[in-house]
């Protein structure tokens, strides 16, 4: 008996206790905090990131990138979500046009003595009943307002979800050419690491001619040295890029993954495009003001919604019920019988005074709608900077990866011919490992020059709000076009 007992308290503590959980803050500040076996449930997030398995085994495309991008990468699905919660609110704005209904049961006993006997009341009253209540009209016309308002916030949510889409885009292709322009790069100190080992033995035989001196050898070993440690150097960037790829796509970062390099041209320069004008159609286009100005109409209609709570609603009700009763005692004379009962009728509601909360409301909606103007203000000048600057990047990139083209061909014609002056002896060994320097730094150049001809074409089309999947396109004029067929 004693054991069932202490058992039975045993759970009743461990029921009072379980709902005492405590959870103890670090003990010191110079000691890290050590998180219980339970603090964390297992990570089923990373487990579906891991259980991705899109095709990876053959060359990937940009197009097919962006693919796989768009499907995986978790912030278009976060604001693809967002926009489907916003689109519920106007179904729930909506239920201002509905009609609500209740359904109810009641109880009721009933005792009562008074005097004379005849009169006491001892019964039981109990039923279902329906209720049902309609707006007919706010005469400030808040019930439309309200749908103007949850409509305009799905349309923000909408938009919102349309930028999430070009920024996707616009970060798998930046990743793709970082990719592409570090493979280049790898090979670039290839070649470099080449034309140093060639120089080396160049010096090398020279010396063991008796033609040359150590010290040409010794140099000559310092710049290969040199270009092995670039060559490493490559290789840790194109694996970082590699990563960085991946995570753009929505994949772990060690997902390996294989490039067909881009086929499209070096694009033209788009100076014959009037700067102004495109400025202007892209501030009418991006999705992101867009999503701005339907904000800043949602908060103009939440005015119009908090004004016409001043103003009276109209209402109609209407009830049915079916009452059944239970009579006690001898002392009920009357007797009742189970019934119906039906009411219909109108309603004028209005609130006179509220304290000034329907004024301090329809003041806070003004100033928030003010301050949103504002923020689509400052966007909006900050977007046309942002296009501005864009569009003088790609101009600027084009131009460099001109001049880039141009001295890489100077700098090669001037290894070749200082690396025969050597053998001939009538250049030293820093003249040839100052023509291969400058060789190495002009592929270097126009590697990255190449890379920021493309970044900044896609910047610029994320800036005017027409990027899209497969690559961008810039209306022609008759420049451009003369442009591109001369390249």
């Amino acid at each position: 008996m004693n054991l069932k007992i202490c058992g039975l308290g045993s759970v009743v503590c461990g029921l009072l206790l379980s709902g005492c959980v405590q959870a103890p803050p670090p003990a010191s500040v110079t000691e890290s905090w050590v998180p219980p076996r339970d603090s964390q449930k297992p990570d089923t997030v990373w487990q579906e990131l891991r259980a991705q398995s899109p095709d990876l085994t053959r060359p990937q495309s940009l197009s097919a990138i962006a693919d796989i991008a768009l499907q995986n990468n978790p912030a278009t699905r976060k604001t693809w979500n967002d926009a489907r919660a916003a689109s519920e609110q106007v179904r729930y704005a909506q239920g201002y046009f509905m009609p609500s209904l209740t359904a109810g049961v009641g109880l009721n006993r009933v005792t009562t003595a008074a005097h004379p006997d005849s009169f006491d009341q001892n019964n039981m009253s109990y039923g279902p009943g329906l209720q049902l209540s309609y707006l007919i009209c706010n005469f400030g016309g808040g019930r439309s307002a309200a749908v103007e308002q949850a409509l305009q916030s799905v349309y923000a949510a909408n938009f919102a979800f349309n930028r999430a889409i070009q920024d996707t885009l616009l970060n798998a292709e930046i990743a793709y050419y970082a990719v592409i322009s570090a493979q280049a790069g790898l090979t670039a100190a290839t070649t470099n690491s080449l034309d140093a080992k060639t120089i080396l033995d160049a010096a090398t035989t020279r010396r063991n001619a008796g033609l040359g001196v150590d010290l040409d050898v010794l140099q000559a070993q310092t710049a290969y040295d040199q270009s092995l440690y670039a060559l490493t150097g490559a290789r840790g960037q194109l694996q970082i890029a590699q990563g960085l790829l991946a995570q753009a796509m929505g994949l772990p970062a060690d997902n390996r993954i294989s490039l067909t390099p881009p086929e499209a041209p070096l694009p033209a320069s788009l100076s014959g495009q009037d700067v102004r004008r495109l400025i202007d159609e892209a501030l009418a286009r991006r999705p992101d003001l867009s999503a701005l100005r339907a904000s800043l109409a949602s908060r103009q209609a939440s005015i119009r919604v908090a004004r016409a709570s001043r103003w009276p609603s109209l209402y109609g009700t209407a009830s049915a019920t079916r009452d059944y009763y239970e009579l006690y005692g001898l002392s009920n004379r009357a007797s009742q019988s189970d019934d119906w009962a039906y009411a219909g009728g109108l309603s004028l509601k209005w609130n006179l005074f509220d304290g000034f909360q329907t004024l301090s409301t329809v003041r806070t909606a003004e100033a928030q709608s003010e301050a949103l103007r504002a923020q689509l203000k400052q966007a909006e000048l900050a977007a046309s900077a942002e296009i501005w600057a864009r569009f003088q990047n790609y101009e600027t990139a084009l131009q460099k990866h001109q001049f880039s083209s141009q001295a890489m061909k100077s700098a090669g014609a001037s290894l070749e011919l200082a690396f025969e002056s050597y053998q001939s002896g009538v250049k030293t060994i820093l003249d040839l490992l100052n023509a291969e320097n400058q060789l190495a730094q002009t592929r270097s150049q126009q590697i990255a020059a190449r890379q920021e001809v493309f970044t900044a074409l896609a910047n610029l089309a994320h800036a005017t709000g027409i990027i899209e999947k497969g690559g961008t396109t810039f209306k022609d004029s008759k420049d451009n076009k003369d442009a591109r067929e001369n390249r």
